[in-house]
């Protein structure tokens, strides 16, 4: 009996040793396996990432505002003022056309600048010709520019015309501040902001790019005359003002009045209630006037091509290069299809 009891024993002493032995060995196969793939690297997937719009709208508005468009607009500006004025170091007199070939040429593009303007009737009655569009405006003066810097015509008839014309020209291209006074001031608080919270920040480049694009808002929302007259006759305003109406609503909302009745009684202005409000409106107008401000060369890229799309100058169209397009390619177009 005590034979088979110890056997027993024995047994169960065996039976444990093999399974302890069996869970150690596969204990020390999986901390291998463990370790082997903690040794792998793990490929990650990596999330990609959206394109970012705002990014590209605040930065593409600012390149191409600043540094393609801005000098365009002031370079327009510019001649527009200074047409007649002429510089004598700029005058070069065509040495290959005699005097009267001069004249006829002057006398030719007089004519073709007549032909591209607006035909109206004054209220006398009179038959008049007027600017209405940028192309023409654009084409006048680059005709009378061609004739002051390299024909000088000496025909008093044609001198007293292109004196004619050139008054018209000032008259109808005289521009006005329609833009947003809103935008203007959102954009400079960004940099009253700036200089409060550190007037080190002031001295950043990106100051002197934003008060670049500020300016240049400024003058892409100069409205020429003959342009302005077409606006009052379709909208009946010289100011589209869409951002103008949205700080104003805005705005609006601090002249609301909350009351509160407590148990069915009187009613009582709510103050608490009211400055709560007043406080998230003014978080709202603060976000809106940033969001705004940064978009000034945004809303000057729209400017300018509603206002100088048509009628902006380049410094690249030369007075040869202009009237070699104009008439001198025109002419042997006409000659082919003969």
């Amino acid at each position: 009996m005590k034979k088979l009891i110890l056997f027993a024993l024995f047994a169960v002493l065996c039976e444990t040793y093999s399974v302890q032995a069996n869970t150690f060995i596969q204990t020390e196969e999986q901390t291998e396996i463990t370790n082997i793939e903690q040794a792998q690297p793990i490929d990650k997937a990596v999330p990609e990432k959206g394109f970012d719009w705002m990014q590209f709208i605040f930065a593409g508005s600012y390149l191409l505002g600043v540094f393609v468009l801005f000098p365009l607009v002031v370079y327009t500006n510019y001649q527009e003022k200074m047409l007649g004025d002429v510089n004598p170091d700029k005058v070069k007199i065509l040495e290959n056309l005699s005097e009267e070939e001069r004249n006829n040429r002057a006398e030719h593009i007089l004519v073709t600048i007549e032909e591209k303007l607006t035909a109206f009737t004054d209220d006398d009655g009179y038959e008049m010709i007027t600017i209405t569009k940028g192309s023409q405006a654009r084409f006048m003066r680059h005709g009378l520019n061609y004739i002051n810097k390299r024909l000088c015509p000496t025909d008093p008839i044609i001198q007293e015309r292109v004196e004619e014309f050139t008054n018209v020209y000032f008259d109808r291209t005289k521009r006005q501040y329609t833009g947003s006074n809103w935008i203007l001031g959102c954009a400079i608080g960004i940099l009253v902001f700036m200089g409060f919270m550190d007037i080190g920040m002031l001295l950043s480049s990106f100051t002197l790019i934003h008060i670049i694009g500020i300016t240049f808002y400024y003058l892409s929302s100069r409205t020429a005359k003959y342009a302005l007259e077409k606006r009052l006759e379709t909208f009946k305003t010289k100011k589209l003002g869409f951002i103008g109406g949205v700080m104003a609503a805005l705005f609006a909302g601090f002249s609301i009045k909350e009351y509160v009745s407590v148990n069915g009684g009187p009613w009582k202005r709510d103050h608490e209630s009211e400055g709560t409000s007043a406080l998230v409106l003014i978080l709202v107008i603060v976000m809106v006037a940033f969001f705004v401000g940064f978009l000034v060369a945004f809303f000057g890229i729209i400017n300018f091509v509603i206002n100088y799309s048509v009628s902006f100058i380049s410094p690249l169209n030369t007075p040869e290069k202009w009237y070699a397009t104009k008439f001198e390619k025109q002419a042997e177009v006409v000659v082919a299809q003969h």
